[in-house]
C-alpha cells in the first residue's frame, strides 16, 4: 500500500472514529435529554391521575360530611322512616351527586338502610351487596371517632370509591348516632371523565386480575417492589405510566395507568438528524481540507523523496545528491539520507576492509564460524572452519549430515551431544571437543563452542558459535600429562624407597640401639636412682622417633596398599585418623565387589582421600567427615565430605595457585591422570565436599 494510500486511509479512519464517538456521545446525551423530560412529564400525569383519584374522594368526602352532619339524617338513624326515604334518596338525587351507594349504620354496626340503583338510577336494595356488611375490623366501622374514613374497595363489580363519616346533628354535638357511607365505581365513565379531566387516557386495573397481560404483569410485580412510578415506553407513539393504588386495607389494590404521545421523543429524533447532517457535513469539510494539506505539503515531497531513493538503489551510477525543496524536517530527512548514502560507502570499503583481515586472522588462529537453526534445520559454516580441514567451500555441504560424516567415529557420539545438550541444558554456553577427518587423511581436533538462544517459552531456536583447531595444544596436552604422570610416579617411587629405608634401616636400627640400652641399664641393678631416670626417658625418646619414624614412614607410602588392598587401606586410614584427630571418620563402600584398582590407580586415589582429610583436619573445623566409595557403572566415585566451616571455591582455588600450595590442584592432576574429573562443592558455613570420578574397571577381588 502507497503512502498516499495509507495516509488517506488513517484520515478516514480517524474522522470515521471521531465522527462515530461524537455521534454516540451527542446521541446519548439528547436521547437521554429528551427521554428525562418525557418521563418526567409522564410522571406529573401519573400524579395528576392520583390527585383525580384523590379529588374523587374529597369530593365524595365533601357530600357524605354535608349528609352526615345533618339532624334529619341524625333523627332518622335515632328513628327510621319513610319520609326520610323517600324524600332524599331518590334517583335523581343519586344522580346528581354521582353516587352509586348509601348505607346508613347504627352506633352498633348495625345497617339500618343500604340502597343503590340499576342502570336507570331506579333505586334497588343494598342489603346483599358485600360492602354493606361492615365488620367490628374494618377501617369504615366508626364508633366513637369523629374523623372520616375512605379508600378503595375492590368488589366483585370493579374498584370502589368509599368514603365513611360519623352521623352526628347539624351543630355536631351529641353523641355519635352511627356511620354514613357513601361510594361510586371507578367504572369506564368516571376513567373518561378523568381522561378528559386530565387531557390524558387514565385506565384502572385490578392489581390482582389473574388475567393481566405479560407486561402489565411485570410491571404490578416491580409495583409490588419498589412502590414507585413505572414508565414504559409502548412503542414509538406512546409511552405509558403505571402507579400503584392500595385499598382502604393498605394491601395493592388498582393499577393506574396514564397513556401519553411521545411528541419529545419524536422531537429528539429530529434534533438528532440534524446533529448528524451537520457533523457529516462538518467531518467531510475538515477531512477534505486536510487531506489537500497533506497531499501539498508532506506526501508530494515524500514522493519525491522516494524516487530519488529508487533511483540509487536502481543504479549504482545515480547521483547521491538527494535534496528535498523546504526547511522542515522531510528537507532535514533528505540531507540525512544524503550523508547516510555517503557513510554507507564509506563503510562498505572498510567493511570490504574488515572482512580480509576477519579472514586473514581466523585463518592465523584456526578459527571457524558457525551457525545453526534449530526451527528450518539450516546449518551456515564458514568457509575457514573448511579450509582448517583441507576443504574449499563447495567441497562440503552446508548440512549437520555432511558435518557429522567429518567426525570420527568414536567421537561421532560426542558430537551429537553438543546439539542434544543444547537443548537440554539450562545453560547458555555449551563446549566440547572431538576430532575430524582432514582431506589428507590425518586427524585434527576441533572444540565447539556455542551460544544457545532461546525463545520466551525457553525453546531453542538458534545455536551459533566458533570452531577452532585444538590438535596442537592437545599433543601438547597429552605431553604435559604424560609428563606429569611420569613425575608422579617416579615420586612415588621415591616415596616408597625413602619409607622403605625408614622403616627397614632406621627404625630397625633404632629398635636395636632402644634394646641395647634397656639391657644395659638392666646389668646395672645398683645404679643411682638419677642415673636410672636419665635412663628410663632416653628409652622413651628412643620409643617416640620410632614411632615417628614409622608413621612417617606410612604418611610416605602405606604398605597396607600391597598387603591388605585399598578399601582396607582407606578403611584403616580413617579409623586413625579419627583417633588422631578426634574428628568422628565414617567409611562406606558400595557395589565394590568385583571391583579391581592397579597400583597407579589405588595409589593416586589413596593421596586423593589422604589430602583430602588433610585439609579437613587443617582448615575445616569439623566434628563430622565421611569417606565414601560407590561404584556406579561406568564410574567409581570417591566422596569425602565434612560438616566444617566450607569456603568460596572460587576465591580458594585462586588463593592456593597465588600461595602455591598444590594441594587441590594435585588431586585434581590426579584423578585427571585416572581418567576422570574432580569436583570441589563448598559454600561458607555448608561444609565442603570433594567428589572424583573415575572410570570403574572389574575384575578380581578388590
Amino acid at each position: 500500500m502507497t503512502l498516499r494510500a495509507t495516509t488517506t486511509g488513517i484520515i478516514f479512519v480517524i474522522f470515521t472514529t471521531l465522527f462515530a464517538l461524537l455521534y454516540a456521545v451527542t446521541h446519548h446525551n439528547i436521547l437521554s435529554s429528551f427521554q428525562i423530560l418525557e418521563r418526567k412529564q409522564v410522571a406529573e400525569s401519573l400524579g395528576r391521575a392520583e390527585n383525580g383519584v384523590q379529588g374523587e374522594l374529597r369530593g365524595l368526602d365533601a357530600v357524605c360530611e354535608d349528609w352526615a352532619a345533618w339532624d334529619d339524617t341524625y333523627a332518622f338513624i335515632q328513628q327510621p322512616n319513610t319520609a326520610y326515604i323517600s324524600s332524599n334518596i331518590t334517583g335523581p338525587a343519586l344522580a346528581n351527586l354521582h353516587l352509586d351507594m348509601v348505607l346508613y349504620y347504627d352506633e352498633g354496626g348495625r345497617l339500618v338502610l343500604g340502597k343503590s340503583h340499576d342502570g336507570n338510577w331506579n333505586i334497588t336494595d343494598a342489603l346483599e351487596r358485600d360492602v354493606a356488611h361492615i365488620s367490628p375490623d374494618s377501617p369504615l366501622f366508626l364508633r366513637r371517632e369523629n374523623s372520616p374514613r375512605g379508600g378503595v374497595i375492590m368488589l366483585p363489580d370493579g374498584p370502589f370509591l368509599v368514603v365513611a363519616r360519623p352521623i352526628r346533628t347539624s351543630e355536631k354535638d351529641g353523641p355519635i348516632g352511627g356511620t354514613l357511607v357513601m361510594g361510586r365505581y371507578l367504572d369506564a365513565h368516571r376513567e373518561q371523565a378523568l381522561s378528559l379531566q386530565l387531557r390524558t387516557s387514565v385506565r384502572f386495573y385490578r392489581f390482582a386480575d389473574a388475567d393481566l397481560p405479560r407486561p402489565l404483569a411485570d410491571v404490578a410485580a416491580s409495583l409490588r417492589r419498589s412502590d414507585e412510578y413505572q414508565i414504559v415506553p409502548e412503542n414509538e407513539d406512546a409511552i405509558k405510566g403505571y402507579a400503584l393504588i392500595r385499598d382502604i386495607f393498605g394491601e395493592p389494590g388498582l393499577i393506574l395507568e396514564v397513556e401519553s404521545d411521545r411528541d419529545m421523543h419524536r422531537q429528539g429524533l429530529i434534533t438528532l438528524r440534524y446533529n448528524f447532517i451537520s457533523l457529516a457535513a462538518i467531518g467531510l469539510t475538515f477531512g477534505l481540507g486536510m487531506h489537500y494539506l497533506v497531499e501539498k505539503r508532506i506526501l508530494s515531497r515524500v514522493t519525491s523523496l522516494g524516487a530519488q531513493i529508487a533511483a540509487v538503489r536502481h543504479d549504482s551510477q545515480a547521483s547521491r545528491d538527494i535534496r528535498v525543496a523546504g526547511s522542515d524536517e522531510i528537507t532535514g530527512l533528505g540531507t540525512a539520507i544524503r550523508e547516510m548514502l555517503a557513510e554507507m560507502e564509506s563503510a562498505r570499503e572498510k567493511l570490504a576492509e574488515s572482512e580480509k583481515r576477519y579472514e586473514m586472522a581466523t585463518r592465523a588462529a584456526k578459527v571457524g564460524v558457525w551457525d545453526y537453526d534449530f526451527t528450518s534445520g539450516d546449518l551456515f559454516l564458514d568457509p575457514s572452519l573448511k579450509t582448517l580441514l583441507g576443504y574449499r567451500d563447495e567441497d562440503i555441504e552446508n548440512s549437520l549430515e555432511a558435518w557429522l560424516n567429518l567426525v570420527d567415529p568414536e567421537d561421532r557420539a560426542v558430537a551429537l551431544e553438543v546439539t542434544r545438550d543444547s537443548h537440554n541444558e539450562r545453560s547458555a554456553e555449551v563446549i566440547r571437543e572431538y576430532r575430524l577427518r582432514h582431506k589428507d587423511g590425518g586427524t585434527r581436533w576441533i572444540m565447539i563452542r556455542g551460544l544457545v538462544q532461546r525463545d520466551g517459552a525457553g525453546t531453542p531456536v538458534r545455536f551459533l558459535g566458533t570452531g577452532v583447531d585444538v590438535t596442537d595444544l592437545k599433543l601438547a596436552e597429552q605431553s604435559v600429562r604424560h609428563l606429569t604422570r611420569e613425575i608422579i610416579t617416579a615420586q612415588e617411587y621415591e616415596r616408597f624407597r625413602i619409607a622403605r629405608e625408614l622403616h627397614d634401616n632406621v627404625a630397625q636400627d633404632l629398635s636395636s640401639l632402644k634394646i641395647s640400652c634397656e639391657a644395659l641399664f638392666e646389668s646395672l641393678p645398683k645404679a643411682e636412682a638419677d642415673l636410672r631416670e636419665r635412663f628410663a626417658e632416653t628409652s622413651r625418646i628412643l620409643q617416640r622417633a620410632i614411632t615417628f619414624i614409622r608413621e612417617m614412614a606410612y604418611a610416605l607410602r602405606p604398605s597396607n596398599l600391597d598387603h591388605l588392598g585399598f578399601l582396607s587401606t582407606v578403611e584403616r586410614f580413617c579409623a586413625d585418623f579419627e583417633e588422631k584427630t578426634g574428628i568422628h571418620t565414617r567409611f562406606l563402600h558400595t557395589g565394590m565387589e568385583g571391583v579391581v584398582f592397579d597400583a597407579e590407580t589405588g595409589i593416586n586415589l589413596f593421596r586423593v582421600v589422604q589430602e583430602a582429610l588433610g585439609n579437613v583436619r587443617r582448615h575445616s573445623d569439623a566434628t563430622e567427615a565421611a569417606v565414601k566409595i560407590v561404584e556406579s557403572h561406568p564410574h567409581i566415585i570417591v566422596r569425602v565430605e565434612d560438616n566444617g566451616v566450607g569456603f568460596d571455591v572460587s576465591a580458594g582455588l585462586t588463593a592456593a595457585m597465588e600461595e602455591k600450595r598444590m594441594g587441590l590442584g594435585g588431586m585434581r592432576e590426579r584423578v585427571k591422570l585416572l581418567g576422570g574429573n574432580l569436583r570441589i562443592l563448598s559454600a561458607p558455613g555448608q561444609g565442603t565436599r570433594i567428589v572424583a570420578e573415575i572410570p570403574s574397571v572389574r575384575g578380581g577381588a578388590a
